[in-house]
């Protein structure tokens, strides 16, 4: 059953998981300044002594070059993974279980745990299976106040009956389970139905979606 609780575990975990792979990458940064700088400071305090010519002197800065290039190219995952978090984040905060499903990955955990530290890959291993348990189906609160912001538009004239169905057809078909109780998300769907929003069909097929999880 898809609940408050859950999700706000999950949205906990994956908030950890983000804010510790951010300071992994600021980590990586200080780690490529600090061998750049070490590296050109040894090359220059060398070439003070031997010349720029001296082979000790390239080596050094051929080095320090090298240790920047091979921090740079690790750093490329980490970029992935604070990005595919983030998605993750936003998906969880918006109750969109769908795309919430569909950026949970084992692997990516892996590759997380592997480039980012251990805790930001052991929060979203923790996260994997809830996620995956949680069940989709019924609008999201998202989707209700964004379709009582259409009706409004509706009746002040702003937009046509047609712009309106078109837009309403767009959040029914991208709906997400609810982060509320059932008991809200129905009164919810009750409301939509009192003032016009959906049809008594659509207020059906939707009721039917959110008893589902019961």
């Amino acid at each position: 059953m898809t609940t408050q609780s859950e999700l706000g575990s999950i949205r906990t975990e994956i908030l950890i998981a983000f804010i510790f792979e951010i300071l992994a990458l600021v980590s990586w940064i200080i780690i490529i300044i600090v061998f750049g700088i070490l590296g050109l400071f040894s090359a220059a305090e060398l070439a003070s002594y031997l010349g720029w010519h001296s082979i000790y002197v390239t080596s050094i800065l051929v080095a320090a070059i090298g240790y920047i290039v091979v921090f740079l190219i690790l750093l490329i995952p980490t970029i992935l993974v604070i990005i595919r978090t983030n998605k993750m984040r936003i998906a969880a905060n918006k109750g969109d279980i769908k795309t919430l499903k569909e950026l949970n990955s084992i692997g990516w955990a892996i590759v997380a745990l592997i480039f980012s530290g251990i805790i930001p890959g052991i929060m979203l291993l923790v996260a994997a299976g809830p996620i995956n348990s949680l069940e989709e189906g019924g609008l999201s609160d998202e989707i209700i106040d964004k379709m009582m912001k259409l009706k409004t538009m509706l009746d002040s004239g702003l937009i046509t009956k047609e712009e309106f169905d078109q837009q309403k057809a767009k959040l029914t078909a991208s709906s997400a389970a609810s982060t509320g109780g059932l008991e809200e998300q129905l009164n919810k769907l009750k409301t939509l139905l009192d003032s016009g929003v959906i049809s008594q069909s659509e207020y059906e097929e939707q009721r039917k979606a959110i008893l589902k999880k019961l």
